[in-house]
């Protein structure tokens, strides 16, 4: 399995994984009015679409957001949001999302954000449980409802600070 950015031509699979992966959890019903947005998550060029990919085949993708105006839960240009993870129900329990949640935290790292926020149905106690084995702590002063009859928990992640590398001392100068 390899983790990378979603290539151009893979968004359309990578939306309706999405779908089908909330779909399987009775998280997405048809023509819930979400499911667009679902897919379309990423495609306008906002944040950054990782997939884990098995060969050629998608079998689960997050995405990256930096902070911005329209930001739901991030709070400042130090914190990014995680949206949109999903992993296909035929790929769940092999470390799929393990692989997604550690690249998406070294993406945030590389890009000098000190907090990794996201929010969660209360329903998805796999995906729970894997951002608690990863260091996320639940911030439940960020909870939000987007919609009726939908309320979502956040949780947090900190992240170390980037330590520059050491320049190497002077050499000195010859002596001849």
């Amino acid at each position: 399995m390899n983790v990378r950015e979603a290539l151009p031509d893979e968004m359309a699979a990578v939306g309706e994984l999405r779908v089908g992966a909330y779909r399987a959890l009775g998280l997405l019903k048809e023509g819930d009015p979400y499911t667009d947005s679902l897919r379309a998550l990423g495609t306008d060029g906002r944040g950054e679409v990782l997939v884990a990919a098995e060969g050629e085949r998608v079998v689960g993708t997050i995405l990256f957001v930096p902070w911005s105006e329209s930001s739901k839960v991030a709070r400042g240009p130090d914190e990014a949001e995680v949206r949109a993870f999903a992993v296909a129900p035929e790929a769940q329990g092999r470390g799929v999302g393990r692989s997604l949640v550690r690249a998406v935290a070294a993406r945030a790292s590389e890009r000098g954000v000190s907090r990794l926020v996201l929010s969660t149905q209360p329903s998805m106690l796999a995906a729970q449980a894997l951002y608690r084995a990863h260091g996320f702590t639940r911030t439940p002063e960020r909870d939000w409802t987007p919609g009726p009859g939908v309320d979502l928990l956040t949780y947090a992640l900190a992240l170390p600070e980037r330590v520059a590398a050491p320049r190497p001392a002077p050499r000195p100068a010859d002596r001849g």
